[in-house]
């Protein structure tokens, strides 16, 4: 194509926008009437209170996520205690992490916190 050729927008195939499906609650149920929200006034407004519900949704899986999951904390020792560290786990035929935890569990335990 030279440089003086022009495309149109006419020459692109473009996709159709998706359609976003919202579920409804039972119209029927005489408490549902009570909890239904007003409907949008307008398509701005309703593509808005859908994100807002998206943004909610999302947020709920996150912190069902991150309920089991284990967070790490980093501790600056110096090389004494880092070598009796490491002497004790292998000694005690588990790892480093392990004791840690345990002495950080017995320290809150003491001092009940």
């Amino acid at each position: 194509m030279s440089g003086k050729e022009q495309l149109s927008l006419d020459e692109f195939v473009t996709a159709p926008k998706k359609k976003v499906a919202v579920d409804v609650p039972d119209a029927c149920a005489p408490e549902a009437d009570a909890r239904l929200p007003e409907p949008p006034a307008n398509k701005a407004e309703a593509d808005i209170s859908i994100r807002q519900e998206a943004r909610k949704a999302l947020r709920r899986v996150k912190r069902e996520r991150v309920k089991g999951e284990s967070f790490f904390v980093n501790v600056s020792l110096d090389r004494r205690t880092k070598r009796r560290l490491k002497l004790a786990s292998f000694n005690a035929e588990t790892s480093m992490q392990a004791i840690i935890e345990a002495a950080i569990v017995k320290y809150l335990d003491e001092i009940g916190a």
